[in-house]
């Protein structure tokens, strides 16, 4: 080898000519690069030897793949199945209430807490299945889900005092502290029936609340788009907004939200079956914002936060009525008065909101009226008469009449009686035995009974959970027929019997206590009777002595004579007469002058 630029032999292995320091390995390193173009590249040899581990590692992923989308699509259809099974169940499950209505939960007064809880778990999940399946019109569910609102505002008032009692640690909460213990315990077994528990002005002192993200989440689906929005307005300002001592127990920002929000409801939704509702909210809401103690005393909150959140208010709800209100507290130094509030405060509203709370504070069986329409629906029962435990005192029955929790009714049987039902129109085993043909009567709120045989007049009695019939006496039979004179036939002898009249006409009935039989008896007498309601009443209207005779229609049998005489005198009743014609003259001549 020589040097490319000498001329000079070079030796093996030399870096540089040693005659004139050319570096020889720049000149091999050219050289070499020329072999790596493309065009100098020899020709590469398939290599036919199959790789058998990666076609297997392939082989595995494919699997794996086919099995990831074979599971899923068996995982929907599982699910799908699932579901329409779950449907089906539910809807089976609805429809055995429908076929017995007597086995719909009623909503009882609790004496326990478990009591509560399972009762209003059973009465929650029916009221589901009712509002999703049945076939009521909008308006009938909306009513029994306001019942139903209406109950749980009632459950509200259920405290410490007369239903939570059971002690943590065996004591009472004091402080703040013990109170969120208390209310951790509590709440863990409300949760299920969306109940929590709040404390009042004093910690000791707590009463259950109504968890209204439950409400909108167990219900919203089923109820109409209105409410929905109601109810998911009331579950994203779940939180009280108010603590012990008046001050804010949420931020100023989430009450400028709040109102705004409420308000916003509002205007959109005039016609809203509960808009007075909202509007008692928001005023509460607005009222406890601007007077809050924070905002009074500037300890907790600083001014300025609120006059940040104020003028927010302003800028940000361009349209709202409050708007007066909200620049009102912006410009004032010392704050507004009430006032001052109640006249810039452009709702119509209830000062307090307890006005939409009931004051009765017992529970109500909130699927009565359904129940009362399926059983006319599906049974041929003919119910008569309901009697309230409470009042103690019957009614007729019909479609209107309300049914309370002690009611009971009674129906006709096919033996002359009735038959007993509870108030979910379940039959018991109490009937009430009538015989004789007796006729069933109203009178004052009770339920008579006359028997025609033995003229006798009994009175339903209920003592200890079972229904009697009880003999009437003369007194007491004069206080449900005040008007009528009566007659005991046994003291009525084979002579005739003299009965002075007190007025010109005048009303008799014929009773006795001895229970003889006066079946087929009839009256004879010199004028004609007037029939009263019952067969042994009768009238006698005129001044003459009127003789009766009591008599069986056939065979033999006792005979009974009556005299009636009267001691009005004739001049009385002249005058009587002739101010009657002459009220009558009148009356005719405003008529015909009209």
């Amino acid at each position: 080898m020589f040097c490319p630029r000498c001329g000079h032999e070079i030796k093996n292995n030399q870096k540089f000519c040693i005659n004139c320091g050319y570096e020889l390995e720049k000149d091999i390193e050219n050289n070499n690069n020329i072999y790596k173009k493309s065009y100098y590249k020899k020709p590469i040899k398939k290599n036919l030897e199959i790789d058998f581990h990666n076609i297997f590692n392939i082989l595995i992923k494919l699997s794996i793949i086919t099995f990831v989308i074979l599971a899923g699509i068996i995982g929907i259809k599982i699910f799908n199945n699932y579901t329409y099974s779950s449907i089906n169940l539910d809807r089976s499950k609805y429809e055995s209430y429908l076929e017995d209505p007597s086995s719909i939960p009623e909503l009882t007064q609790p004496e326990s807490l478990q009591d509560l809880i399972k009762n209003l778990k059973d009465v929650q999940n029916f009221l589901v299945l009712y509002l999703k399946y049945s076939d009521d019109s909008s308006e009938d569910k909306a009513k029994v889900f306001d019942n139903y609102r209406q109950q749980l505002l009632k459950i509200e008032a259920f405290s410490n005092d007369n239903l939570l009692k059971e002690d943590i640690k065996n004591s009472l909460p004091q402080t703040r502290k013990e109170f969120l213990k208390c209310a951790k315990y509590y709440n863990k077994e409300l949760a299920p029936v969306g109940l929590k528990i709040v404390s009042d002005t004093a910690y000791a002192k707590y009463h259950l609340k109504e968890d209204y993200r439950f409400t909108y989440k167990k219900f919203g689906q089923y109820v109409t788009s209105d409410m929905k929005a109601y109810l998911y307005l009331r579950a994203k300002h779940k939180d009280e907004f108010l603590e012990n001592g008046g001050y804010l127990a949420t931020t100023p920002k989430e009450m400028n939200k709040r109102i705004a929000n409420y308000e916003k409801f509002a205007m959109d939704n005039e016609n809203f079956e509960k808009i007075s509702e909202v509007k008692d909210y928001l005023y509460v809401y607005t009222f406890g914002y601007i007077f809050a103690n924070d905002r009074q005393e500037m300890k907790a909150i600083k001014n300025k936060t609120f006059k940040k959140w104020d003028k927010k208010f302003i800028k940000n709800n361009k349209n709202s009525k409050l708007t007066p209100i909200f620049s009102k507290m912006v410009t004032s130094a010392n704050g507004i008065s009430t006032n001052q509030f109640d006249n810039l405060y452009p709702y119509e509203y209830e000062k307090m909101l307890e006005s939409i709370r009931p004051i009765n504070g017992e529970l109500e069986d909130i699927f009565i009226d359904l129940r009362k329409d399926l059983i006319k629906e599906i049974s041929n029962v003919g119910y008569k008469y309901v009697y309230s435990q409470t009042e103690g005192m019957w009614a007729p029955f019909s479609d209107a009449t309300k049914i309370s929790k002690d009611s009971l009714l009674i129906a006709n049987n096919d033996q002359g009686g009735f038959d007993v039902y509870n108030n979910k129109f379940k039959k018991t085993n109490q009937t009430i035995n009538i015989q004789n043909n007796g006729q069933v009567i109203l009178k004052r709120g009770q339920l008579l009974i006359y028997n025609p045989q033995c003229l006798q007049i009994s009175k339903v009695d209920y003592s200890y959970g079972n229904f009697s019939i009880k003999v009437l006496s003369s007194k007491e039979i004069r206080t449900y027929f005040p008007d009528v004179l009566i007659i005991n036939v046994d003291n009525i002898g084979n002579n005739p019997v003299q009965v002075t009249k007190e007025t010109e006409k005048q009303s008799y009935m014929l009773i006795s206590h001895a229970g003889s039989n006066f079946d087929g008896y009839i009256l004879h007498s010199d004028i004609p009777l007037g029939q009263e309601e019952l067969s042994n009443m009768f009238s006698i209207n005129t001044i003459e002595t009127v003789n009766v005779e009591w008599i069986p229609a056939s065979g033999d049998g006792k005979q009974y004579f009556i005299t009636f005489i009267t001691n009005i005198k004739e001049s009385t009743i002249q005058t009587n007469n002739n101010q009657n014609l002459q009220d009558n003259s009148t009356t005719n001549t405003n008529n015909n002058n009209q």
